[in-house]
């Protein structure tokens, strides 16, 4: 493989609305309102774009890699994007102490990671959650009051995925302990939902998980209900699989779990060989999935390197010819773990060689591990 760059041919001008919007889909979006997104590209040229990014010292390669690509896709299709740094939400649920400093190294730290990556910094903008709110108290804690008076306790507890499966059916509120739940966990989706609705964004890229989707319900509601005049629409990208056949692990502290944009090359090589990769099963494979969203995006196709006296390298087009293969057998598990090894590691190295090479990032990487051993 060439060194790793973002596969690109992309040029901003001249697109068609079909063009514009088949970009924006691409991202991968299930629950999409495709009509509402045909109506907004139609109207507007450069629609605004809201990122939310949560403050981590270990960064997932889905925050490192999958938000460049998807990022990219909104500049391509004539989005305005803003990425927003969730620093007041970090302090909200105490995260790191709820000490903002620290919070405010992590996010710097990220957008550190983004620059070596390769992110275009001239066509986002960076905001900070903390100012946006002390800048807009008034008009940020009347909507965060607005919208709990126009939902039950019953839809907040719903929201914030406590209420007990079997009781959902039932006329009274789930069956939880009170005395396990925090009054904060209650104040939860209506503080996040606000501060999505606060930036009057025309379009919002939420990762796909199970939280941002309760929360996404809940703003769509409170819209539909409350005719709200800045209702966004809520993109949500896919969420990338746990390597480990046994997603528990992952909870118990297993590093394995997944790739993250600190990992030194052993580190990668050492997940990616304990990773679940059944032979002739592409369905529910994690490292198929990987290639998927992560290899195809950024180069543009997926090399299997190979002897010649086994018939020497294989490049992969797309996921199609790939699949073909490996569910046929002309292509193993072991092959596909060692291919996918060389393709993370020639994206994370300039990563790695900003991080050793650059004394302000190298500090500013230290500083956001010291954050780390205080959480």
């Amino acid at each position: 493989m060439e060194e790793a760059t973002i596969c690109t041919t992309w040029n901003a001008g001249g697109m068609s609305l079909d063009q514009r919007f088949a970009i924006i889909r691409s991202i991968g979006l299930e629950s999409i309102d495709e009509d509402d997104v045909r109506r907004l590209l139609g109207k507007k040229v450069a629609p605004v774009c809201y990122v939310w990014c949560d403050p981590s010292p270990s960064v997932h390669i889905a925050q490192g890699i999958m938000m460049v690509i998807n990022v990219r896709k909104m500049v391509k299709a004539g989005c305005k994007v803003k990425i927003l740094i969730a620093d007041w939400f970090a302090r909200m649920q105490h995260k790191f102490d709820g000490d903002l400093t620290k919070i405010r190294t992590l996010g710097l730290y990220m957008i550190e990671i983004w620059k070596a990556v390769g992110l275009d910094l001239n066509g986002v903008e960076f905001i900070w959650l903390s100012d946006e709110i002390n800048s807009h108290s008034d008009e940020y804690w009347a909507l965060v009051m607005d919208i709990f008076r126009n939902n039950t306790l019953r839809t907040i507890i719903r929201c914030c995925g406590i209420e007990d499966r079997f009781m959902l059916n039932r006329s009274i509120i789930g069956s939880y302990d009170p005395k396990n739940v925090t009054a904060s966990k209650l104040f939860t989706p209506c503080v996040h939902s606000a501060c999505i609705l606060l930036q009057k964004a025309d379009i919002w890229l939420l990762s796909m998980d199970h939280e941002e989707d309760l929360h996404d319900k809940l703003i769509r509601q409170y819209c539909k209900g409350m005719k709200h005049e800045h209702r966004p629409i809520i993109l949500s990208h896919n969420k990338l699989p746990n390597l480990i056949e046994h997603p528990e692990y992952g909870k118990n502290g297993d590093p394995a779990w997944a790739i993250f944009m600190e990992d030194r090359e052993a580190n990668l090589s050492d997940k990616l060989s304990r990773a679940f990769c059944p032979p002739k099963v592409a369905g529910g494979n994690p490292c198929l999935q990987y290639i998927k969203y992560i290899v195809f995006p950024w180069f543009g196709y997926f090399e299997v390197p190979r002897n010649e006296e086994n018939g020497g390298s294989r490049m992969f087009q797309n996921m199609g010819e790939l699949i073909t293969d490996y569910e046929g057998g002309a292509l193993d598990a072991a092959e596909v773990r060692l291919a996918l090894t060389e393709a993370l590691s020639k994206i994370l190295k300039p990563v790695r060689d900003h991080f050793a090479n650059n004394c302000e990032a190298k500090d500013l990487e230290y500083e956001a591990m010291w954050c780390m051993s205080y959480y």
